[in-house]
């Protein structure tokens, strides 16, 4: 049995109001020669029965299920270590594939650039009910990628696509990050070959209280730091970078602070 061109991942964890739209747009992609590997970490809610409606219907999805809730980073790394595809493609449950075209255009990229083993697009940003809400533009060329990469993560995790081989050789995702573990793989991705973002707007990026929470924002601005000490010899604009963390902990910080002062309250 042949091996698909691609394995596109999803985890998931309670998030049965946006996985369906998620797996839709996914199985409404013009490119086909996919496995569609979808990594339950232990939900609680529908999302089980919600997979397994797909799978009777579509052969290319396949369901893995935690035992227990492993966390984002560990559960990404089963996935990658599951998957047998040529490139893996990364699909966050609460984000959608917009552009059916999404999957050939970037295939077709990578193909004719094989030095490219990172490759994303630009992104529209949506709320809880779909709304359209604006767009995040990122640069497109691996010096301008490179340039900012310690800056700003340049990278939009469900607009990824990457070589399997090269990441599985940099050791997947960090265990030890809770937030940025995706960062943090791109960074180790990028000291090996070039790195390219497409002009196409293809993805629709979801902003929720579930990514956007007090803690989490602690929790990445933590990790982001620890992120950037790392990788200051392979990255330029190394000292601005480690500016902007530490305003980004005491920004973290201040949140902190009125958050608890307002439940006192």
């Amino acid at each position: 049995m042949s091996k698909p061109k691609i394995s596109i991942i999803t985890i998931t964890y309670n998030r049965e109001k946006f996985l369906q739209q998620a797996i839709e747009s996914v199985l409404g992609q013009d490119f086909i020669d996919f496995e569609y590997i979808i990594l339950d970490d232990a939900s609680t809610d529908d999302t089980q029965e919600i997979i397994k409606n797909f799978s009777k219907i579509d052969s290319r999805i396949k369901y893995f299920c935690n035992k227990k809730n492993l966390g984002i980073s560990k559960s990404r790394n089963r996935a990658l270590n599951l998957s047998n595809g040529e490139y893996v493609a990364i699909l966050d449950s609460d984000d959608v594939w917009s552009d059916a075209a999404k999957l050939k255009k970037q295939i077709d990229f990578l193909e004719k650039n094989k030095e490219c083993v990172l490759l994303g697009t630009q992104v529209s940003i949506i709320d809880v009910e779909g709304k359209y809400l604006g767009k995040y533009n990122y640069p497109t060329s691996d010096c301008q990628i490179r340039k900012g990469m310690l800056w700003r993560n340049p990278f939009i995790n469900s607009s990824t696509v990457f070589s399997r081989e090269v990441a599985s050789s940099c050791l997947g995702y960090n265990d030890d990050l809770l937030i940025g573990e995706e960062y943090d793989l791109w960074l180790k991705i990028g000291a090996i070959g070039k790195m390219f973002n497409l002009a196409d707007y293809c993805v629709d990026y979801r902003i929720h209280g579930g990514n956007e929470s007090v803690l989490k924002r602690w929790c990445g601005a933590i990790d982001t730091y620890k992120i950037i000490k790392q990788y200051k010899h392979k990255y330029p604009n190394y000292l601005s970078a480690l500016l902007k963390s530490y305003a980004r902990i005491v920004y973290s910080i201040f949140l902190i602070i009125i958050d608890k002062i307002r439940y006192k309250k």
